[in-house]
C-alpha cells in the first residue's frame, strides 16, 4: 500500500510541476506574435510632431517568432511596405529591417519600447533622446 502511495504522490507531483511548467511557458510565450492593424501614430518631422490614425493611414502588420512584416496605405494607395527579423530584449522590441521600399530604414536596426495592454501594442522609438514615433496597434488575429 506504501508503494502505490508514494507513486501517486509522485505521479501528482509530476503532473502538477508539468501544469506549472506549462502554465510558465504561455505566461512567457511572445506577447507580439499575431496580426495587428495601425490604430494612430505620432512622427517627429523637421518642422515637429506630425499625427495619422486610420482609417486615412492604415497598415498591417504580421508578427511571427523572429520575424515582421508590414504594408501600409495612404488614403486607399500603396504607400510602403518592409519587414525583416527581430528581437525582444527587456521591453524593447528591436527591428532589423531587411527589405521593404522606404530606403532610409533598409539596413537599420530601431529600439522600439512596447507595452502590450489587452489587444492594444503601444510602441515608442526615441533616438539620441528625442522622440522619433509612437505608434498604437491593435491584435486583429492572435
Amino acid at each position: 500500500m506504501n508503494n502505490k502511495i508514494r507513486r501517486l504522490d509522485t505521479m501528482f507531483k509530476l503532473v502538477t510541476f508539468s501544469v506549472l511548467a506549462l502554465n510558465l511557458s504561455i505566461a512567457c510565450a511572445n506577447p507580439l506574435i499575431g496580426t495587428w492593424q495601425y490604430v494612430k501614430g505620432q512622427y517627429a518631422t523637421d518642422n515637429g510632431l506630425v499625427e495619422a490614425q486610420a482609417p486615412q493611414l492604415s497598415s498591417v502588420k504580421i508578427v511571427s517568432e523572429g520575424h515582421f512584416n508590414y504594408i501600409t496605405q495612404r488614403d486607399g494607395k500603396f504607400l510602403y511596405a518592409g519587414g525583416g527579423n527581430y528581437t525582444l530584449d527587456k521591453g524593447r522590441f528591436i527591428e532589423h529591417v531587411k527589405y521593404g521600399n522606404v530606403e532610409s530604414i533598409l539596413g537599420k536596426t530601431m529600439a522600439f519600447t512596447y507595452i502590450v495592454e489587452g489587444d492594444l501594442w503601444h510602441h515608442t522609438l526615441h533616438e539620441n533622446g528625442k522622440l522619433v514615433e509612437k505608434e498604437v496597434w491593435k491584435r486583429i488575429n492572435p
